[in-house]
């Protein structure tokens, strides 16, 4: 695999990073505010700033401001602001948040502002948090935690949810219950899989372990597990066969077996390990593209940018 690491000085360090283009821009640079992360469209039209651990949010078309968002301030000091963004097929752009109930994820049509997803009854009681469309829109992924707190992940398909707004209250872990186990970090992988950090027993050991776990969304099964050596944290896919962890520093590791294959200690990514993260220092801003198959890393002396070509 060809790897290239670049740096591109900045005349102030990037409060946020998105990836626009073939550059990574900050789209905080124009905006003051209480807002400290950001998420962009696919076709970059649409931003979402937010408060990480708050409850505001601004809705930005081309730059200029559209609406506000919030959320439900419930425990909104101690979980990443739920909020993604991604276009479909058919143009439209959608809004997956939380605007009313911690545990009640809606879908919106960016554009005209309708709720697409208004339904009776009670949600799922889950935190939703790190949303996450897959590319093309298929599939929503909510990283969050539910209460005492144990974090856990669910997968949504978008077309049917659109169809059927019930379905967004559906189970809480991608697993049976009597199979529950922790799910630390979650993201998309290649075609319809999930790549997850799951805590669970390993046998040899005789203990509970971090394992890296392929799971495909469309058969709701788990495909392969590997053991890791430390937490894998905010990830992306790179390729059909590794995943970039980003837990403390960026680790190019090998889905088939939990190898770490390249490290770069130098690089200061975080520790987030959950939606969680009121106890631990902000990580820096980070911008992840695994389509592009790159990674940019705020610094204060610039941007960082790690570049992943054919395997």
């Amino acid at each position: 695999m060809r790897i290239e690491r670049q740096f591109h000085p900045t005349p102030q360090p990037p409060r946020a990073l998105c990836w626009s283009g073939e550059a990574p821009v900050d789209p905080l640079a124009r905006h003051a505010g209480p807002y400290d992360a950001a998420v962009m469209s696919p076709d970059g039209r649409h931003v979402v700033l937010s408060e990480r651990l708050g409850t505001r949010g601004l809705l930005l078309r081309e730059g200029e401001p559209v609406r506000e968002l919030h959320r439900d301030d419930y425990c909104a000091h101690v979980y990443e602001y739920p909020v993604a963004l991604t276009s479909l097929p058919d143009g439209r752009t959608l809004l997956a948040h939380c605007p009313e109930e911690y545990c009640r994820l809606e879908l919106e049509d960016v554009v005209t502002g309708e709720r697409l997803t208004r339904r009776d009854g009670a949600s799922t009681d889950v935190f939703h948090s790190r949303l996450q469309f897959s590319p093309g829109g298929r599939f929503l992924l909510s990283a969050g935690w539910v209460w005492h707190p144990v974090d856990t992940a669910q997968v949504f398909d978008v077309a049917r949810a659109l169809e059927q707004p019930a379905l967004l209250d559906g189970p809480m872990s991608l697993f049976s219950d009597e199979d529950f186990e922790e799910i630390h970090a979650a993201t998309h992988g290649p075609g319809d899989t999930l790549l997850l950090e799951r805590e669970g027993w390993d046998e040899e050991s005789q203990a509970s372990r971090n394992q890296l776990v392929v799971y495909s969304a469309s058969e709701r099964r788990e495909l392969s597990r590997a053991l890791l050596d430390a937490p894998l944290g905010t990830c992306m896919p790179v390729g059909a066969h590794h995943v970039l962890s980003l837990f403390e520093h960026p680790r190019l590791i090998e889905l088939a077996t939990g190898r770490v294959v390249e490290r770069w200690p130098d690089l200061d990514t975080g520790r987030q390990h959950s939606s969680i993260v009121h106890h631990i220092p902000p990580p820096p801003p980070l911008a992840l593209d695994a389509l592009g198959g790159r990674l940019a890393v705020g610094t204060p002396r610039g941007i960082e940018i790690l570049r992943f070509g054919p395997e």
